[in-house]
């Protein structure tokens, strides 16, 4: 079997591994597959089969921040959800 042949092969074992509603040892024994072979597969298939945007508009990941003179801080501080702070020295 060829590379491409096997990926084929594979992908269509991940499909139907995902609307079999069985468990990955259950479906790697009742296919003759090794349960860590099916979890490989699943894996790069989900890597290579990312969700496409459906917006057309760009989503942005940063927020313009303006300091005016009537603000004039020493530092800008930054403080995400997680707990971490960025310092900004203006």
């Amino acid at each position: 079997m060829t590379t491409k042949e096997n990926a084929d092969y594979m992908a269509k074992l991940v499909a139907k591994f995902k609307s079999s509603r069985q468990t990955q040892k259950e479906f790697s024994a009742a296919h003759g597959l090794n349960e860590g072979k099916l979890c490989y597969w699943i894996s790069k298939l989900r890597k290579h089969q990312a969700p496409i945007a459906t917006s057309s508009t760009p989503q942005k990941d940063f927020v313009a921040i303006e300091v005016t003179a009537a603000d004039s801080p020493t530092n800008i501080i930054i403080r995400l959800q997680s707990g971490v702070e960025i310092e900004i020295p203006v």
